[in-house]
């Protein structure tokens, strides 16, 4: 109710931990609250109808306003984006899309408060992940001879913006318009790296109120060599309605809720390319954070301080929770059945581990782990046995499992230019399976 602080020395020293601040007391409004009993005190003689505070169920709508509308409406089944049609010439991609609300529908206006975000993603070496992904950045767009945030993305951007590589040649009545120019990558697509790229679409809407709704993203795959669409080129792995079992729209809660309705969008920026910013010892790749995620590795645990008792708890709770399934069914919870084996090496890339990560206040036992580049059954099913082994603190476990993996594929140090490294490991091992 209150909360507390470490005791100290001196009365003017800083606590190791506080938790006043957190507490239910000092978040209530000290003005109103400040001399109440909150233990006896009847709440509802304030919080009600006619009262001079609002109702409990206006602060607490037991709905998503995010989600749903107040007639209990999901958002994503009434607008919706098409991606229509698409050609490919002289190293430009131009396709159009729409979106439409139903008829009845009247909460979002596509013309007016709906704002679309358009990646463009090139698949590598016939596989499934992507070689050049739309949300890095690879070109020196200001000419500084350094690769930053001050260049734009590779191929992402809003619609109507100003953009180096994403041009939008009409926007009228919910119909776009765009042309995605690839010419950065031409040798990548001549000499047959590159064969087909996924078009996306990720739908910014707002109500009237200003809360952003989810509305689901919508992707497509483009065969640059036969000219149109292949709907059937990858086989989809995990369904999104399994995950929405749990998180009612997916990425409201953990990014914003445009990046929902499709886990080819997830995967468009979790790629293997990169190592996991918030989990160490883990890719960014979908498969690898998907799978630490839910065996509940923590995130950032080299900013945790773990002489507050408070942060140590939450950790501690967190590691323990166990996911809400058991044995097979914890992969069929999303993944569709038969598509949980070890990924081969023909459809996929291989990936980058991050670090592990630094923390002084935590005597654990793992050592300075130093991030590697793996293949994909390292990287994707390594993503659940690995965090289970950092949860429980197993070094020697964790050890063992490199091992393990090296002896049937590779585990390769990064070394202080790991894209530079991954990118020398995929133009060795993925020739050996070109088609």
């Amino acid at each position: 109710m209150t909360g507390a602080k470490a005791a100290t020395a001196k009365p003017e020293d800083t606590p190791a931990w506080d938790t006043t601040k957190l507490a239910l007391k000092t978040i209530l409004p000290e003005a109103s609250h400040g001399k109440m009993d909150l233990a006896t005190t009847d709440c509802t003689m304030c919080h009600k109808e006619g009262g001079v505070a609002p109702t409990f169920k206006k602060i607490h709508t037991g709905y998503d306003v995010a989600i749903y509308n107040a007639a209990g409406i999901r958002y994503s089944e009434a607008v919706s984006v098409t991606i229509q049609s698409a050609s490919f010439k002289d190293n430009k991609l131009t396709f159009k899309f729409n979106a439409a609300a139903k008829p009845d529908f009247k909460d979002i206006d596509v013309t007016k408060s709906y704002t679309p975000t358009i990646l463009v993603g090139l698949y590598g070496w016939n596989t499934k992940n992507f070689i050049v992904g739309p949300h890095e950045r690879l070109v020196d767009d200001n000419k500084d001879r350094v690769l930053d945030s001050k260049d734009k993305r590779n191929l992402e951007a809003d619609a109507g913006t100003q953009d180096p590589r994403i041009k939008t040649l009409s926007a009228k009545d919910g119909v776009w318009e765009i042309e995605a120019d690839l010419t950065a990558w031409a040798d990548l697509i001549k000499n047959g790296t590159v064969k087909r790229v996924e078009v996306g679409v990720l739908s910014k809407a707002w109500t009237a109120d200003k809360v952003q709704v989810a509305i689901d993203a919508k992707t497509r795959t483009f065969d640059l060599n036969a000219g149109k669409f292949d709907d059937k080129a990858f086989a989809p792995i995990a369904a999104v309605e399994k995950c929405e079992t749990c998180h009612a729209a997916l990425a409201t809660n953990f990014h914003n809720p445009s990046y929902g309705g499709s886990v080819t969008a997830c995967r468009m920026c979790h790629i293997t390319k990169a190592g996991g910013s918030h989990l160490e010892m883990q890719s960014r790749s979908i498969d690898s954070y998907v799978h630490a995620i839910h065996s509940m590795q923590y995130f950032d645990v080299g900013a945790i301080d773990f002489k507050d008792p408070v942060q140590a708890l939450h950790y501690e709770e967190h590691i323990s929770m166990p996911y809400p399934t058991h044995g097979v069914t914890n992969c069929e919870s999303c993944h569709l059945p038969g598509t949980y084996n070890p990924p081969t090496q023909d459809i996929s890339m291989p990936g980058l581990l991050s670090a592990a990560s630094k923390n002084e206040s935590w005597g654990r036992n793992m050592p300075a782990i130093p991030a590697m580049v793996t293949g994909p059954a390292e990287r994707a099913c390594g993503g659940c046995h690995r965090a289970q082994a950092i949860n429980e603190d197993m070094a020697g476990e964790l050890i063992m499992l490199n091992q393990h993996f090296e002896q049937g594929g590779y585990v390769v140090p990064a070394g202080d230019k790991p894209l530079d490294t991954l990118m020398g490991v995929i133009n060795k091992v993925m020739p050996l399976f070109k088609k």
